[in-house]
């Protein structure tokens, strides 16, 4: 019997491309929102089990491209096991070597995998076996109900998962501290500030993006983006923060995209966005975007566009429900990993690894460029 992995990578490398139009909405509508699995569904886990998993190449592009707006292809796999908690997955972090990885699911579990790169420092596979565990509580106690609804991960510090992680709840809203480096999953919560405007904003949209600064002008700020919901100016509403002195800013909205997780460049010059178009009404196909914006433009009342690095829609690219974005250096390359939240639809979304690359010298122009540009302008709620 064929894994799990290798029939959702033919349903989508097979019957993808085919699928009739009657079939479309259908499959928007799913993807548009949690599959059967409810959070009672998923098992709760009460300690870490190692899993098997399966990692199966696959590619972006239909035709055979290699290279998407200023970002260049590095790998991608498609990602299974028959461990029914497995999934869900929507925050990223990544150690500053590119070779471990870590994970969040919105049903408050812990994923850690190995990476592996083949000689041409292409994506090529993951460890065989990984780890499952339970986020905890503050008192220890692995999360329950909307309380595990994790959306966001980010590193601390440099020290990447060597050091303490950031996490991001929606639903029961918070923002948690956890000592990964010194205790891995049995490190317990402690919670942190969040400003008052993600905590009253829509139910299931208030905060899916967690970044922290550790160099440059905004070094020791936190950068949260609020997901639903848009300023009196139609902008995303984002903050930066350190203790308690909040900077509210507007990150100029691209129609029908939500920002679904950010990254801060590893010196602390710029950030970036990963922004996800699904709609309900199908009037748009599913879509990721990634954007780059300049540190020094966050200002009280600003409104900042960036620069668009790249677009991929499906079908025309083999896309999911992209969720999570991290960022490491190899070489003279910033790379980027993405991941794909499959909401437990099973047999219809996948967890999708992504790599991507943009050359360091093009990461600088692209900066002096929107420099240049002055690509913020004042903006009020």
């Amino acid at each position: 019997m064929p894994s799990a992995a290798d029939r959702k990578a033919g349903w989508r490398k097979a019957w993808l491309p085919a699928l009739p139009a009657a079939l479309v909405v259908p499959i928007l509508l799913l993807l548009a929102r949690p599959g059967d699995a409810s959070f009672w569904a998923v098992p709760q886990l009460k300690a870490p089990v190692t899993i098997a998993v399966q990692a199966e190449p696959t590619t972006l592009s239909r035709i055979g491209s290699s290279r998407f707006g200023e970002l260049i292809w590095r790998g991608g796999l498609i990602v299974g096991a028959e461990h029914p908690a497995f999934g869900g997955f929507s925050g990223l972090a990544v150690s500053a070597d590119g070779a471990r990885l870590l994970a969040v699911s919105d049903r408050g579990l812990w994923w850690r995998t190995r990476l592996r790169h083949d000689g041409k420092g292409l994506l090529a596979g993951l460890a065989r076996e990984s780890i499952l565990a339970p986020v905890l509580s503050s008192r220890g106690r692995p999360l329950a109900g909307f309380w595990r609804d994790a959306e966001a991960l980010a590193p601390f510090d440099a020290r990447r998962l060597d050091g303490p992680l950031l996490v991001a709840f929606e639903r029961r809203v918070r923002l948690a501290l956890y000592d990964w480096g010194e205790r891995k999953a049995r490190a317990r919560a402690r919670y942190l500030f969040l400003p008052v405007p993600i905590h009253r904003a829509r139910e299931n949209g208030e905060i899916e993006s967690i970044a922290r600064f550790w160099n440059g002008p905004l070094a020791g700020h936190i950068l949260g983006v609020i997901e639903k919901g848009r300023a009196k100016n139609g902008a995303r509403r984002a903050f930066l923060w350190k203790d308690r002195e909040v900077i509210p800013f507007f990150i100029e909205s691209q129609g029908r995209f939500r920002i679904t997780d950010a990254a801060v460049l590893p010196d602390g010059s710029g950030f970036l966005t990963l922004e996800r178009r699904i709609t309900k009404s199908f009037t748009k196909p599913p879509a990721f975007s990634i954007r780059l914006f300049r540190a020094d433009a966050v200002r009280k009342g600003a409104l900042l566009k960036g620069a668009v690095l790249m677009q991929a829609t499906w079908p025309m690219q083999a896309i999911d429900n992209m969720e999570g974005l991290a960022l490491y250096e190899r070489g003279e390359e910033l790379r980027l990993l993405l991941i794909s939240d499959d909401n437990f639809n099973r047999g219809l979304q996948s967890t999708l690894l992504f790599e991507f690359a943009l050359p360091k010298t093009r990461l600088r122009a692209l900066l002096k460029a929107l420099a240049d540009a002055g690509r913020s302008e004042t903006a009020t709620d």
